[in-house]
């Protein structure tokens, strides 16, 4: 079953240049340790600032609007990869349709309670609040999961104690991933050790849950596989098909010139959602992605045969992930017969 992503337009300020995307795309990337406060300051200050928007600017915005509907109709009207449905609403009000037990993957990239500013007052919250915000969320993901299932969910430092804590209680926990960022050097706080990384938790419903660890295997460089080659490891699947990821991802994140990069203050890397897909939902099984962003978690699904559903409140963000699934390459996209229905 496809989903037309019910698209509301808000003419709010703000509103993307569809067009824009790298070109904006590098306006909150800056260090971790300057994230609570300058991201705090910067939705504040955008607050004011639109609320004392003269008239212009309001006739301008209304403007943009009509283009945004316009560029929302044409892109609703280009079809999504089977199996994948996008839904453009909050994830708490509307994740009651979605039956138990019928996901075997939930990949969750929430707001980090940092202050960004993703177009709304959604990563406002802070200390308790965000917490309790965080574990309520939590409650509703769970029940969703298949005996066999588990989850990812990504965070920082800050909160990542609490979280774990509060999801050993309902889960398995199996692995603290550590996503080492590649940040340069660039100067940064003078009081503590710069923050150059983002805590990732693997959680499972069960000690029987689903994992594949051949299709995300690293594979060994020729002159690293030689001088290792003996003849007892001769045939050994680690040698021949490649070594178990660690526990620290080293990705670089993805900056404002990366081809992969849209117009997402947080958008994740590709290789690490499909990393978690790959290893953790088998072929035709079913992802949950309660906060979707710009869509890098559907378009893994999309790429490796695995179905979809996804919750984000921001129509923008809905529309990039639309368009990204949309422009999907014919030969990179699923060519493997799947089953396409996803329950809503």
């Amino acid at each position: 079953m496809r989903d037309e992503i019910p698209v509301p337009i808000d003419p709010t300020p703000s509103l993307p240049d569809l067009a824009g995307d790298q070109a904006r795309a590098g306006a909150d990337d800056r260090a971790d340790d300057q994230a609570s406060d300058k991201a705090s300051d910067k939705a504040r200050g955008k607050k004011a600032g639109d609320a004392a928007a003269p008239a212009g600017a309001q006739a301008a915005t209304t403007a943009a609007a009509r283009d945004i509907a316009q560029a929302l109709d044409a892109l609703r009207a280009r079809a999504l990869p089977p199996g994948v449905v996008l839904h453009n609403c909050d994830f708490t009000e509307a994740v009651a349709r979605l039956p138990d037990a019928s996901v075997d993957l939930v990949v969750a990239d929430p707001p980090y309670g940092l202050g960004k500013d993703y177009g709304n007052d959604s990563d406002m919250r802070s200390g308790d609040d965000f917490l309790d915000w965080t574990r309520s969320w939590l409650e509703l993901a769970i029940p969703k999961l298949k005996p066999s299932g588990s989850l990812y969910v990504f965070c920082t430092w800050q909160y990542a104690p609490e979280i774990f804590s509060f999801l050993k209680t309902r889960l398995t926990m199996i692995n603290e991933i550590v996503w080492d960022r590649r940040v340069p050097s660039m100067g940064g706080t003078t009081r503590r050790f710069t923050s150059v990384h983002d805590n990732i938790g693997f959680f499972a419903m069960s000690k029987d849950y689903f994992f594949d660890l051949d299709p995300v295997r690293i594979p060994y460089d020729p002159v690293t596989k030689k001088a290792r080659s003996r003849r007892i490891f001769e045939g050994s699947k680690w040698l021949e098909m490649g070594y178990n990821p660690k526990d620290v991802w080293s990705v670089s994140r993805l900056h404002r010139q990366h081809a992969e990069r849209v117009a997402h203050p947080t958008q994740k890397p590709l290789e690490i959602v499909e990393r978690m897909v790959l290893s953790s939902c088998p072929p035709g099984g079913l992802v949950l992605d309660p906060f979707m962003g710009s869509g890098t978690t559907a378009v893994a699904c999309a790429r490796h045969q695995r179905r979809f559903v996804g919750y984000e409140i921001n129509p923008e963000y809905c529309a990039i992930a639309h368009r990204r699934l949309a422009e999907l390459d014919s030969c990179a996209a699923s060519t493997l017969e799947i089953p396409s229905h996803v329950p809503n």
